[in-house]
């Protein structure tokens, strides 16, 4: 049955109404049901009035229905009267109301009389019972629910606090202030110390985890420090130098639990090492140590200095084109140590390298090359391999595995984990023993120097050369070589403090890996920084907190002491498949096809670097993608997006010059590298172009017949159109744009061309406009004027001569 709800549409009806309760409408285009609907209640009435048109069977049938509601709505609780609109075929929801207070007077109204009815529903009457006893919500006037605008203000509400916190911009003499305050508080040094936190939190729980990851850790760290010495084109013995005074140093000062255990030397930092030491003047190792402890200095300066933000200009692309180049550079490199030949050294690119191979071909060792590949084979199957997860058998009441499957699956486990290790001990017994015999068609490391280094300060004068010369040396390395050791650092703690939900601090991990290269550097280190595969190995192997790194360095120092004479039989066939299979998990395919659907231009950065890394050497190719790269940045700064639009309207035969209107928008922030480049768009023939329309005549005060020029009289001639520039970006803007938009002005002003700002704030517009100079002072001179003789008197008169006052 179609009903008529009160906003004037037509309804069904609800299958709990009687039929006694519902009246039939007819259909709402009928002529005589055009219902003009207002509801109006004050708090003392308690009728429903409904003014239709003259119609008494439709007047009879809205008021006995609307009767209905209100008698059986007035008087009950809230839920009670919810339950009567649901029984009713005319909802309240649907009102629409002619008054816009009459809500609240009708909710107000309602709890009034909710307050002092009684009622017979037991269930309502236990509502009344508990509304008694407890507070009755009063509605607000209109004056307190409206604001100044007339706009419904918020729900009012307990007493609210809103602080404000800055996160970025320049240092100020507050934050100074509030630095030098918390530097002697305990909280600060436990930031500064991270080690005491640690000792205060830790756990028996730890140990176990602790103990069992810088043991693996230190079985993995000592075969890959020999390799990467051999990248940097060092002495094998500092590679062993690097491997045990980064993790006790970066235990007592780092933030991240999981790096703890891999500071040491890395494949991508040993190859740029190697191409920023001298080998022709001194020993290349002392070049080496000096470099890690100038590296060490940039990062303690810029830790305390808080100068972090500048390894966010080695963008992305930058550093994956100059890791996948450098991945294959060390590959070619280590290939010559599997054909057991000799040749060139860390600074060849990789098209001398390849013709390397062509000339020493004819002198490649088999044996080398048989070891090389058990080796790698070996490595890559230990990669793969895995105990298979345990499933009782169908029937058995065995529901967990049995000791010996858990110890069989823990041992596999360890395997792989330890799978550098063990294949350099087993390929070291094995020339050891041919040795013995006498058997010398194996190449091996040679004679190392034992024990541990004699601390003392780097060599400040390599070679006998002076203080200026060493700098000079080194280039670009003082700067390269830090950042991308930290950036390296930074980028693996984030990466597992993301995995296990904990926080590292930036400028900490600066001063940790300043100080770990520095005290590194006193005893023969080469640069070292937070390796990703020996970062991951710890967090496999259970690490619980920094502790470890002390578990790891105090192993490694155990192992040069007593081992140092067995490492001159390590096969370099064996080291160079170590750093092959480390190397080749650091392929990148995906940045390709990634950068090729998001961004190309990104993509051509990647490949500039990657080949200029490849055809010259490693360290020109970065500095020539890190330099496209910033360029690339800085160039939307000297070539912001201006957008222009020129406002024609077609079809108006009367059109005054507004009609033609240029609005200019820049769609970023205007800095003074687009000063010159704002005042040549202003040149730019678009606005230039001149157009005909009614204009005020700008000088004459007569019309061109000659006679006096009527209000609001206008002309057609030809003149610019208006510009208005939307400032909306020109907050960030500093003084050099704003004097360049001042001379754009002033050229408006000049050719009496309308110019209007939008959107800029009165700080902006006082220094783009320049002072106005004061008005024409107009004054009067008293002159005699003689009119002949009045009533005996000489009378004078004044007339006014309008003067310039220029």
């Amino acid at each position: 049955m179609t009903v008529l709800n009160c906003s004037g549409r037509r309804g069904t009806t609800d299958s709990n109404a009687s039929s006694e309760n519902v009246d039939t409408f007819g259909d709402e285009n009928d002529e005589h049901f055009k219902p003009v609907i207002r509801f109006f209640q004050s708090p003392g009435e308690d009728l429903l009035v409904q003014e239709v048109k003259d119609d008494p069977r439709t007047r009879r049938q809205s008021v006995a229905q609307l009767q209905r509601i209100q008698n059986a709505s007035v008087g009950m609780l809230p839920s009670a009267m919810a339950k009567a609109r649901r029984r009713s075929s005319i909802h309240r929801p649907n009102l629409q109301y002619s008054s816009p207070d009459f809500q609240a007077d009708l909710e107000k109204h309602e709890w009034d009389t909710a307050r002092n009815h009684v009622i017979e529903d037991p269930e309502a009457q236990y509502e009344l019972d508990r509304l008694k006893r407890s507070e009755i919500p009063e509605i607000p006037e209109e004056a307190e629910t409206k604001d100044d605008l007339g706009y419904d203000r918020p729900p009012v509400g307990p007493a609210e606090k809103e602080e404000f916190f800055r996160f970025g911009g320049p240092v100020t003499l507050a934050d100074l202030k509030e630095e030098v305050g918390e530097f002697c508080t305990f909280e600060s040094v436990k930031r500064k110390i991270p080690i005491i936190e640690r000792i205060l939190t830790y756990k028996k729980e730890d140990i176990v985890g602790d103990v069992v990851a810088g043991l693996t850790v230190g079985l993995a760290v000592i075969p890959g420090c020999l390799a990467y010495a051999s990248i940097a084109d060092v002495n094998l013995k500092y590679g062993l130098y690097s491997a045990f005074m980064g993790p006790l140093i970066y235990a007592l000062l780092g933030t991240s639990k999981d790096v703890t255990c891999a500071v040491g030397p890395t494949a991508i930092l040993s190859l740029l090492t190697g191409a920023f030491i001298r080998r022709d003047v001194g020993d290349p190792g002392e070049w080496a140590a000096l470099l890690c402890f100038f590296a060490g200095c940039v990062q303690l300066t810029m830790g305390f200095l808080r100068l972090g933000f500048l390894i966010n200009f080695l963008s992305t692309p930058v550093v994956s084109g100059f890791t996948q180049a450098a991945v294959i550079v060390i590959i070619l490199s280590q290939v010559k140590n599997l054909m057991g030949v000799k040749f060139g050294s860390a600074k060849d690119n990789a098209v001398q390298t390849l013709l390397g191979y062509f000339r020493k071909a004819v002198d490649t060792n088999g044996w080398d090359i048989l070891l090389g590949m058990l080796c790698i084979t070996f490595l890559l199957v230990m990669k793969e391999v895995k105990w298979p997860a345990w499933k009782p058998r169908a029937g058995s009441t065995e529901k967990k595995p049995p000791k010996w499957w858990i110890f069989a699956q823990q041992t596999v486990r360890m395997m792989s984990v330890c799978r550098y290790a063990i294949c350099v001990v087993v390929a070291t017994l094995a020339v050891y023993l041919l040795q013995e015999r006498n058997i010398n068609v194996i190449s091996a490391t040679g004679k190392l120097d034992g024990g541990l280094p004699v601390p003392k300060l780097p060599n400040f004068a390599v070679g006998g050369l002076a203080f200026g010369e060493v700098m000079g040396s080194f280039g670009a390395g003082l700067a390269l070589v830090p950042l991308l050791a930290t950036m390296e650092s930074i980028a693996v703690a984030k990466t597992f403090a993301s995995r296990f939900r904990y926080n590292i601090f930036t400028t900490q991990e600066f001063i940790a890996l300043g100080a770990v290269n520095i005290v590194s550097s006193f005893f023969g280190s080469i640069p070292v920084t937070g390796a990703f595969t020996r970062t991951a190995l710890a967090a496999e192997s259970g690490v619980r907190t920094s502790l470890a790194g002390f578990i790891t360095g105090g192993f490694v120092i155990v192992s040069i002491v007593a081992l140092s004479s067995m490492m001159q039989y390590i096969p370099k066939a064996a080291m160079a498949a170590v750093v092959i299979c480390s190397c080749l998990v650091m392929f990148d395919f995906q940045i390709f096809r990634e950068l090729w659907h998001i961004r190309k231009s990104e993509l051509f950065v990647l490949v500039f670097t990657m080949v200029a890394c490849l055809l010259l050497r490693a360290e020109y190719g970065l500095l020539m993608g890190l330099t496209l790269s910033i360029l690339m940045l800085v160039y939307p700064m000297a070539r912001p997006i201006v957008l222009v639009s020129r406002k024609v309207r077609e079809g108006i035969t009367d059109k005054n010059l507004e009609s033609y209107q240029i609005t200019v928008t820049p769609q970023s922030s205007v800095v003074f590298p687009a000063a010159e480049f704002m005042k040549e768009i202003f040149s730019d023939n678009l606005f230039n172009e001149t157009v005909t329309a009614n204009f005020p005549p700008r000088m004459s005060t007569v019309a061109r017949d000659g006679g006096p020029r009527r209000l609001g009289q206008t002309e057609m001639r030809e003149a610019l159109p208006p510009i208005v520039f939307n400032g909306i970006h020109l907050t960030s803007s500093d003084y050099s744009t704003l004097r360049a938009l001042r001379s754009v002005y002033v050229n408006c002003k000049s050719t009496h061309r309308d110019l209007r700002f939008v959107n800029t704030s009165s700080d902006i517009l006082n220094i783009i406009i320049p002072p106005q100079k004061p008005p024409r002072v107009r004054r009067t001179k008293q002159q005699k004027v003689d009119i002949g003789p009045t009533n005996g008197k000489q009378e004078e008169i004044q007339k006014e001569k309008l003067l310039d006052d220029e």
